[in-house]
C-alpha cells in the first residue's frame, strides 16, 4: 500500500487544520489510544478523514498516513457537531502488540430484518510487513435492539487482545426516558474470541445525561495486567428526571480477576445531584501492579446546571475498597463570562516505567445563555505529575474564550522521556443566542519529536509551514585549522533561527567539519517565534546534549535533547504564565562534573535567574535576581565559564534591549553558598554606556591562560561587532581590557552578533561562534583571534535557507 504523507500536524503547543481534506474531516479514531508510542519508539496516530480510518506516522519532521478502510456506520464525510465526532471516534482502536506490530479495531453493525435487530461487528486489521490487512471479522454471538456503541481495545500478555464495548438495549431518546445497555468483554486469549457480560449500564450512545451535553466524556475505560485479567470503569446510569431536575450519575469498577465478572462503586455523588461517571481512566502501575483510577466529578444544582468540579484519583486496595482524593480542584484561567469555572474533564491516567502516575486532563467552563440553560465547555491540555508525595500540575496547550474555543480528547503518549500530547481543537460559530451553530475541527499535539529521518516506506514530503533547511554538507578550508577529511568530526554548533514570519522555528546541530548531524522542529513546525539555544553535557555521559529556548509567544518552555540518541529528556515552563521568550546559559555551578543549566527572561521579563541541576535537572538553588535594578523589563543575557580560575564555573549577567551594556559578574561557589550570590568584580560597561541596543553573551578561555574570558556581541538594531575582555584580568583586578574587537561581517548590518563557544580544533583556545543577518553562522578560532587583531574566519556558511534575521548559536 503506498504511503502518502501527510502535513504535519501534530504541534508543539500549536494547532494546525489539515489541509488534504475538507475543513472539519480529520479527527480522533479512539478515544484514550488514538496517538500512541510503538513498543519501538514510533510515534502514531490513528484519525478519521471523513469516513476513512487512516494510521500516521512521524518521520523527518513530517506525517505519513497509510489509508486502512472505509466505513460509514457511525461517521461523517465532514464533522460539523460534537456528537458527529463523538460518534465516530468511539468506534475505532489503535493497538500495539508487544511485538510492535499496530492492529486497528473498529465498529460496525450490520441490520437483522428477520430478527429486527442489529449484529454487531469489530473489524480486525493488522499491520503486516508494512501494509494493511483485514484479518478478521469478529462478531457477536447475539444480536441487540439499538447497536454498539463505545468501543475499547488494549493489548494482554502473549500478543493477545482485549475488547470492551456497550449496546443498546432501550434507546435513551429523551430526558426521563434513561436508557438500558450492556457493557460486553472479548478476548482472544484461547485463540478464538470469547465474550462475556461485565454489567448492565446506561445508554452512553445516546447520552443524555445533560441536554445536548455530548462533548467526548469518554464513559468506559480498561486496562489488562500481566496475567490478562481486565479491570473496567463504567457508569451503569445516566439519571436525569426532568429538564431542570434531578441529575446523577455513579462511577463504577469491574475485574474478572477472580474468573468471573464482579462490580463494585468507586465513586457515587455525595448528595443527590451529581455526576461521579461523566469520565474516567484507569490504569496499572507497571511497579507494584496497583490498580488505580483517575475520575472527574461535577456537582450540580437541582436544576442540573454544574456547581463544582474537581479530578480525582482512586487507588484500589487490597480488600477490595477504594482509597480517594483530589488532585486539581481549580482551573488555569479557563472561563465563560459567568457560571462556575471548572476542572478536571475527561482525564487519561498513565504511569511512567518508573511508576510515576501521570493524569492528562482538560478545564472546564459553564455558562447560562439568553434562552437556553447552561451550556459546558472542555478546554485546554493540562497535565498531573505525583511527585514527591504531593502532585504537580502544568497546562501544556492553553486556551481561552471557552464559547468559541474548546478541547477535546486530550491524550499524552511517552517514549523513553518523550512526552507527546494530542488534543481535537474545536472552534465553533454562535448565534445571537450564543448557541453554537457550527464547529470546526483540527488535531492539535504538543512535543512531537523529529522522528527517523526517512519513513519506513517511500513518499514526498508535502508543502508544510515554511521549515528553514540547514545545508546537507559545507566545506570547509582545513588551512584554518578545522579538521580534515577523514577525522573524527563531533557535533560541535548549535543553530536556531530566530522570530521571522511564514519560518517554522529550527534548531540544526552542526558537526565540526560543517556537516549536519540532525535539525529539530523544537516546538513544532508552525511555531515562528525562534528559540535560543546551548550545548552542554547535562546528563553526564560525556556528549554535549542541546538546550532550547522558546522566543516568544507561547508559554516561555525550555527543552533539553539528548545529544547521543537525540531523545527529548527534559521539558520545562520556567516561569508560570510568562509568554516571553527565555535565555540560556551552561555552566558547573556545583562542581559535580554535570553542566548546569541557567535560564532567564528574555524581553518583557524580570532579571530573574533560575538555575537547574544537570544530572537530576532538578532546581539547584532558589531563584534570584541577576541584576541590581529587580524592576528591570527588558531581559537578560547570560553566559558562565570559570573566570576567576577557581575550579567553578562563574555566572555573567547582562540587560537586554533597553538596558546599557552593563556587565554584572557573579562568583560561581557563592551561589550555592549559604552567603548568596557575591560579585567577583563591580559592574563594567563593555561598550559605550549609552547604547540601548542590548548585547549578546557568552565565555570561554579564548587565549588559553585558564582564565575564562567574556565573549560580547552587540544587539540587535546594530552592527555585528565582537568583544572580547580579559578574563585574568577582571579575577585580578587589572581592570577591564580587550582582547580583541572585530567584526564578523558588514558594518552596515544591523541585526547584532550573538555569540556562542566551541572548540573545533582541539587546542586549549575556545573557538567563538556568531551568528549574523541572513542566517550566516560564522567560526572564529581562539588561535586566529590571539594572533591577528583582524581575526579570518574559519568557517562562515549560510545555516538555514530563507533566513533574513539573524541566529542564536551555541
Amino acid at each position: 500500500m503506498n504511503r502518502t504523507p501527510l502535513r504535519a500536524s501534530l504541534l508543539r503547543v500549536e494547532q494546525l487544520e489539515d489541509r488534504l481534506t475538507p475543513d472539519a474531516s480529520a479527527i480522533p479514531a479512539g478515544e484514550f489510544n488514538w496517538e500512541q508510542y510503538s513498543p519501538t519508539g514510533e510515534l502514531a496516530q490513528l484519525v478519521w478523514e471523513g469516513q476513512t480510518l487512516v494510521y500516521r506516522t512521524r518521520a523527518a519532521n513530517a506525517w505519513f498516513e497509510e489509508p486502512i478502510a472505509v466505513s460509514s456506520d457511525f461517521t461523517q464525510a465532514q464533522y460539523s457537531t460534537r456528537n458527529q465526532v463523538q460518534s465516530a471516534a468511539e468506534s475505532a482502536q489503535l493497538v500495539f502488540t508487544g511485538d510492535g506490530t499496530p492492529h486497528v479495531l473498529f465498529l460496525q453493525e450490520s441490520w437483522n430484518s428477520q430478527a429486527n435487530a442489529f449484529q454487531t461487528l469489530v473489524q480486525h486489521y493488522e499491520r503486516i510487513g508494512g501494509q494493511w490487512e483485514h484479518v478478521e471479522t469478529i462478531s457477536a454471538p447475539w444480536l441487540s435492539t439499538w447497536g454498539p456503541s463505545n468501543l475499547v481495545a488494549e493489548p494482554g500478555a502473549g500478543n493477545t487482545l482485549h475488547i470492551l464495548f456497550s449496546e443498546t438495549y432501550t434507546a435513551a431518546t429523551g430526558v426521563g426516558n434513561f436508557g438500558t445497555g450492556i457493557l460486553w468483554y472479548g478476548t482472544n486469549t484461547s485463540g478464538s474470541w470469547q465474550f462475556a457480560k461485565v454489567a448492565d449500564t446506561a445508554d452512553p450512545r445516546v447520552d443524555v445525561w445533560f441536554s445536548g451535553g455530548d462533548w467526548a466524556p469518554r464513559f468506559i475505560s480498561m486496562a489488562i495486567d500481566a496475567n490478562n485479567n481486565a479491570y473496567v470503569t463504567y457508569t451503569p446510569e445516566f439519571y436525569i428526571a426532568g429538564a431542570f431536575s434531578t441529575v446523577y450519575s455513579q462511577l463504577n469498577f469491574a475485574t474478572n480477576r477472580g474468573g468471573s465478572w464482579q462490580t463494585s462503586t468507586i465513586y457515587a455523588p455525595q448528595d443527590g445531584t451529581a455526576d461521579a461517571g461523566l469520565g474516567a481512566s484507569i490504569a496499572i502501575n507497571p511497579t507494584n501492579g496497583q490498580v488505580s483510577v483517575a475520575s472527574y466529578y461535577v456537582d450540580r444544582y437541582n436544576t442540573g446546571s454544574p456547581q463544582t468540579s474537581k479530578l480525582m484519583y482512586h487507588t484500589l486496595n487490597a480488600n477490595g475498597t477504594w482509597t480517594n482524593s483530589d488532585v486539581v480542584t481549580a482551573p488555569d484561567d479557563y472561563s465563560a463570562a459567568d457560571g462556575p469555572h471548572f476542572t478536571g474533564f475527561t482525564p487519561q491516567l498513565f504511569f511512567s516505567a518508573s511508576g510515576q502516575a501521570n493524569i492528562v486532563f482538560s478545564d472546564e467552563a459553564s455558562q447560562h445563555l439568553p434562552v437556553t440553560f447552561a451550556n459546558e465547555y472542555a478546554g485546554q491540555i493540562r497535565m498531573a505529575t505525583f511527585n514527591g508525595g504531593k502532585w504537580s500540575v502544568q497546562t501544556v496547550y492553553r486556551q481561552n474564550d471557552p464559547i468559541h474555543n474548546q478541547l477535546f480528547y486530550p491524550i499524552a503518549a511517552t517514549y523513553k522521556g518523550q512526552t507527546t500530547f494530542g488534543g481535537l481543537q474545536a472552534v465553533s460559530q454562535l448565534d445571537g443566542n450564543l448557541n453554537i451553530t457550527s464547529t470546526s475541527f483540527s488535531l492539535v499535539d504538543v512535543n512531537a519529536p523529529a522522528g527517523p529521518s526517512t519513513p519506513a516506506a517511500g513518499g514526498s514530503t508535502l508543502a508544510s509551514p515554511p521549515t528553514p533547511q540547514p545545508p546537507t554538507l559545507t566545506q570547509v578550508n582545513s588551512s584554518k585549522g578545522l579538521p580534515t577529511a577523514g577525522a573524527p568530526k563531533p557535533a560541535a554548533m548549535a543553530v536556531a533561527t530566530d522570530s521571522q514570519a511564514g519560518i517554522a522555528t529550527s534548531v540544526a546541530v552542526y558537526n565540526s567539519d560543517g556537516s549536519l548531524d540532525f535539525s529539530i522542529t523544537p516546538f513544532g513546525p508552525t511555531y515562528t517565534g525562534g528559540a535560543r539555544v546551548a550545548r552542554a553535557d547535562v546528563n553526564g555521559d560525556g556528549v554535549p546534549d542541546i538546550i532550547v529556548g522558546s522566543g516568544g509567544g507561547i508559554q516561555a518552555r525550555v527543552r533539553i535533547w539528548d545529544g547521543a540518541t537525540h531523545q527529548l529528556i527534559f521539558d520545562v515552563t520556567p516561569f508560570e504564565s510568562f509568554t516571553g521568550g527565555v535565555v540560556l546559559a551552561t555552566g558547573d555551578l556545583n562542581g559535580d562534573g554535570k553542566a548546569d543549566v541557567i535560564i532567564g527572561p528574555d524581553a518583557g521579563g524580570g532579571p530573574r535567574v533560575q538555575v537547574w541541576a544537570g544530572g537530576t535537572l532538578q532546581k539547584l538553588m532558589p531563584d534570584f535576581f541577576g541584576l541590581p535594578y529587580p524592576t528591570f523589563r527588558g531581559g537578560l543575557r547570560l553566559a558562565s565559564a570559570d573566570v576567576n580560575r577557581d575550579g567553578t564555573a562563574d555566572l555573567i549577567v547582562a540587560p537586554g534591549a533597553g538596558g546599557g551594556p552593563r556587565i554584572t559578574l557573579y562568583d560561581g561557589k557563592s551561589l550555592t553558598s549559604a552567603g548568596g550570590p557575591r560579585l567577583i568584580v563591580s559592574d563594567f560597561f563593555a561598550f559605550d554606556p549609552n547604547s540601548r541596543y542590548g548585547m549578546f553573551l557568552a565565555s570561554g578561555d579564548i587565549n588559553g591562560d585558564g582564565y575564562a574570558d567574556i565573549v560580547v556581541g552587540m544587539g540587535i538594531g546594530t552592527s555585528p561587532e565582537v568583544r572580547i575582555i580579559d578574563g585574568k584580568d577582571l579575577a585580578t583586578g587589572q581592570g577591564v581590557h580587550a582582547i580583541a574587537d572585530f567584526f564578523v561581517a558588514s558594518s552596515k548590518q544591523v541585526d547584532g552578533a550573538r555569540v556562542g563557544i566551541t572548540n573545533i580544533d582541539g587546542d586549549n583556545k575556545a573557538d567563538v561562534l556568531v551568528g549574523t543577518q541572513g542566517g550566516v553562522l560564522s567560526l572564529v578560532t581562539g588561535a586566529a583571534i590571539t594572533s591577528s587583531p583582524v581575526p579570518s574566519l574559519a568557517l562562515s556558511f549560510p545555516a538555514f535557507t530563507g533566513i533574513t534575521g539573524g541566529i542564536y548559536v551555541g
